[in-house]
């Protein structure tokens, strides 16, 4: 039984005990007097968690083998192997005994008390015998698992065959309570089982074991890019330990701690320090800043490899870094390596001078908590400029406001930036879309400290932002793609750095709390969220594969954190700069309800469950073996997955490839010619190890009359995987009836073309950062364009701004195609010039006018040529579009667009093969 990642198991329990002198094979009169299904990661883990629970137990030290025949010995030889390297003490009978020694297994034999003839029981226990015989060790429960595999194993027996000593062993295991298995299959199970959980009892995974009526939401693991961790210098606020706790606790796996502690972090010597610190006392990964001071310009660089930032303080706060001289601002601009990130903090005109000096230097700068609406609209004119800028802002700043003075106290409510205005506060929710971070500022004082005279500013918040945010996707204003975008995929882009492996996070978004007066982890005793109702708690965590916090407890002890560039020992050079690459982030689209829509894939049980930002782990795609015909198969789930792969695909492919699917083979069986599709179809299985063979309809049996039908039958005797292409709308229909391997349409006729459509969303993402909030503009012969109907179809997942068609009157994009866009909700408008449509367009697809598809050559000189996009032309596009193509052109795109780096088509090209990659590997169960 398959339930999504889970794989379930139901084991027979039977009564034996209770039937005294029954034997314990039986056939299929009876299957059994009760079973138990346990769920698990996989067969092994689930056939052993229900073979447990029906009170079997897990041997330790000695089994006995009696194998009957020499077929079921021979097969069993893995097994007992598998026992031996598990340290396992092995006895065996005569027979047993004998021939997995002569295969170099230590196992020692043991004699029966009795003898056999003609079947019964002939002689009695020799008592004078001086070593322990079977019934000694029996009835001594000196065995802890008995596998007896008798020779009648069928069914019905004749009275005669109960008083064999094979059923004196069986009964006798029985009586004496000892664990017994009898059949070979199982018995082979259950060994590969024990040796994947080495011996041991199987572990309790509660997203496994545990069904709740509650929605689960796994994330990757999330990033806090600002926090303050108060060590050394200030331990009675907070110290590594207590902070990396709270982090765990509010689903945070790595930390990005600030230099502005005591002494500050501004030399190789300070940092080492607080890095010892950090080495002792972190539960959770982290990352460290220095500090920029105002005569330590040109010792900083050295740490360039170890920190993770250079933080410059531009305005007062809590801190002895605040540098006033600009020229100072400058030098660090200068010294600090270019490609690694320089973090502000800076308000108000600080922050215009500050991205001054970014646009002077040629270099990324982010601008810590934004928190004013002049100061997130400038950021908003930098991007679109081109500055390489990014940005973050804190829950505070989202969800409170000077309004909160009053109820939360003059002194409680001081942090910097300050709380500001309703207005303020709503400029950063309406530019959500260019904010590329969330993060804590998470800068704790004592409550006591707080309420003083003198009260210092800051807030914590490490505990409080993640229910926070997940309130905000619950009340429709943030969905868990923005929580994911802002706390882990940026990040890593940002400051270079790679994934965590084997980290999640696990947020029940349907448990409602309160927020108590402090938070349990957290030194500093007070939150300034205390008394508001929240969706959304943090389950579990997991870090590097270690449960690392679960319902509410710390699992792992200080230290288990790791200096997380320490580890991976590098950055990642990325060929674009953070703030060009995530700049054009769009926004959402708005509801009739004025909320923010969330798609989310129903889960094991009826479980709504949404798994985000992970790596697809093998076969649970549900594309293992299926045909890929329509876009309309596909969910945005698939389609993450997909992408992710295509995109590690990309990876592997600049180092050399991979033989992920060594061994298997591509049929390519094209009816009409083609370069890029089959080309790449056949290079995606090549650079992953595996062979193509070819069909064209020009130099087969095609030309004798054989039918599709037929042909693809035949192909499916030599291939894995059949990729067809045919100039017949429904071919592919057609051929998938008949198909025994998974059949990839690669163009119908008018039909559809789906995996050009997938590589087309995948290039939008990979050159624009995301699918969603753009404007689509679609450009040529859109009746008989089989790529833009994919296409139109498969962008219906994505939150869309606009689908622009221009195109002459009579190739105008289908109805049935319009309809469905329509369905889903999203706007769509018609151009007669493309000079009318460009001005905001942020994708442009254009297609050549189909020759082969019109009855006439006059049909088609009428329309050649009537939509060409030039130079001319494009300079009144953005300057952040993209222009793609499927490719061949004829002469809708002036040659001379080719230089222009909006022009995206050739790169379209290769993106595709990474994406093909990625599904041959789904759809033939490697990934």
């Amino acid at each position: 039984m398959d339930c999504g990642y889970k794989v379930g198991v139901k084991v027979p329990q039977f009564s034996f005990s209770r039937l005294a002198g029954a034997d314990v094979t039986l056939g299929v009169e009876m299957a059994s007097t009760g079973e138990v299904a346990c769920f698990g990661l996989n067969r092994y883990d689930a056939y052993m968690k229900a073979l447990v629970s029906t009170g079997f137990r897990i041997p330790k030290t000695t089994i006995l083998l009696s194998i009957g025949t020499f077929k079921a010995k021979n097969e069993m030889l893995p097994s007992v192997k598998i026992l031996q390297k598990l340290g396992y003490k092995l006895y065996g009978s005569m027979g047993t005994a004998d021939f997995y020694s002569e295969h170099g297994i230590q196992i020692e034999c043991v004699e029966w008390p009795f003898q056999e003839s003609d079947g019964n029981v002939a002689a009695a226990v020799d008592e004078s015998y001086p070593e322990l015989d079977v019934a000694d060790y029996l009835s001594r429960q000196l065995f802890d698992l008995v596998v007896n595999l008798p020779m009648r194993n069928r069914g019905s027996r004749r009275p005669a065959n109960y008083i064999t000593w094979g059923y004196r062993t069986r009964r006798m295991a029985v009586d004496y309570s000892v664990p017994l298995i009898t059949d070979i299959k199982c018995a082979k199970l259950f060994v590969e089982a024990l040796n994947r959980i080495h011996g041991e009892l199987p572990s309790l995974q509660t997203d496994i074991d545990c069904l709740t009526a509650n929605r689960l939401v796994r994330l990757p693991g999330l990033i806090d890019v600002h926090v303050h961790v108060r060590e050394p210098g200030a331990t009675h606020k907070e110290d590594w330990a207590t902070a990396t706790a709270a982090a765990l606790a509010g689903g945070i796996t790595m930390i990005f701690a600030m230099p502005n502690t005591n002494p500050t972090v501004t030399d190789v010597a300070s940092f080492e320090c607080v890095r010892k610190l950090a080495t002792a006392g972190a539960h959770c990964d982290y990352c460290l800043y220095v500090g920029a001071g105002p005569s330590n310009a040109s010792v900083l660089p050295a740490l360039g490899s170890s920190a993770v930032g250079l933080k410059m303080y531009l305005n007062k706060t809590y801190t002895s870094l605040t540098l006033d001289s600009m020229s100072v601002w400058m030098e660090h601009f200068q010294n600090w390596p270019k490609h690694l990130p320089i973090a502000v903090h800076a308000e108000k005109q600080t922050a215009a001078a500050v991205l001054l000096c970014a646009e002077l230097f040629d270099r990324s700068v982010h601008v810590c908590h934004v928190a004013r609406k002049e100061e997130i609209e400038l950021i908003r004119v930098a991007k679109d400029r081109g500055l390489k800028v990014t940005c973050e802002v804190s829950p505070h700043h989202l969800f409170l406001s000077e309004d909160d003075v009053q109820w939360l106290g003059e002194g409680v409510s001081q942090v910097r930036p300050q709380l500001c205005s309703k207005k303020d506060q709503q400029a950063l929710w309406d530019n959500i879309d260019i904010i590329d971070c969330f993060a804590t500022d998470h800068a704790p004082h004592t409550l006591e400290e707080k309420t003083s005279e003198n009260a210092p500013p800051g807030f914590p918040g490490l505990e409080t932002m993640l229910p926070m945010l997940l309130t905000a996707v619950h009340d429709g204003r943030l969905t868990i793609e923005d929580i994911v975008e802002k706390l882990h995929t940026n990040p890593l882009k940002i400051f270079g750095l790679v994934e965590q492996q084997d980290t999640y996070v696990e947020v029940d978004l349907d448990c409602e709390w309160e927020i108590p007066d402090a938070m349990p982890q957290s030194k500093c005793g007070w939150t300034p969220f205390k008394g508001q109702r929240v969706h959304g708690s943090v389950r579990k965590v997991v870090i590097r594969g270690e449960m690392a916090f679960i319902d509410g407890k710390v699992l792992v002890k200080p230290g288990f954190g790791q200096d997380f560039l320490s580890v991976i020992g590098h950055r990642i050079l990325r060929s674009s700069s953070p703030g060009s690459a995530l700049k054009k982030k769009k926004g959402f689209k708005q509801s009739a309800s004025g909320t923010r829509s969330r798609r989310q894939s129903e889960g094991p049980g009826g479980i709504e469950e949404v798994t985000v930002g992970s790596l697809p782990k093998p076969k649970d795609h549900h594309l293992v073996g299926e045909h890929v015909l329509k876009v309309s198969q596909f969910s945005k789930d698939q389609l993450r997955q997909l992408f992710q792969l295509a995109h590690e695909m990309r990876k592997l492919t600049q180092d050399g490839g991979t033989d992920l699917l060594k061994g298997c083979v591509l049929g390519c069986m094209f009816y009409e010619v083609s370069t890029r599709t089959m080309n790449s179809f056949a290079a995606a299985m090549q650079r992953q190890g595996g062979s193509v063979v070819y069909m064209r309809s020009t130099d087969s049996s095609v030309q004798k009359g054989e039918t599709l039908e037929d042909s693809v039958q035949m192909m499916c005797s030599y291939c894995d995987v059949i990729v067809l292409r045919h100039p017949k709308a429904g071919s592919s229909e057609r051929a998938a009836k008949l198909a025994r391997k998974p059949l990839i349409n690669a163009g119908d006729g008018v039909g559809e073309h789906p995996t050009q459509a997938l590589l087309d969303v995948f290039t939008i993402r990979e050159e624009i950062g995301t699918v969603n909030r753009l404007i689509v503009t679609m450009v040529g012969d859109l009746k008989h364009g089989r790529t833009v109907h994919s296409l139109a179809q498969l962008l219906c997942l994505y939150e869309i701004k606009q689908l622009r068609f221009v195109s002459p009157g009579n190739l105008k994009m289908p109805k049935e195609v319009t309809d469905y866009v329509a369905s889903h909700g999203i706007d769509q408008a018609e151009f007669d010039s493309l000079e009318e449509a460009l001005p905001e367009t942020d994708v442009l697809y254009m297609t050549r006018m189909q020759q082969e598809r019109f009855h006439s050559e006059e049909e088609y000189r009428k329309v050649r040529g009537c939509f060409v996009l030039t130079p001319e032309i494009l300079t009144n596009g953005k300057e952040k579009m993209i222009v793609l193509h499927p490719l061949p052109r004829v002469d809708e795109i002036s040659v001379e667009v080719d230089s222009d780096p909006r022009a995206a088509y050739f790169r379209q090209a290769e993106y595709g093969m990474y994406v093909r990659m990625a599904l041959l590997a789904m759809v033939l169960g490697k990934m």
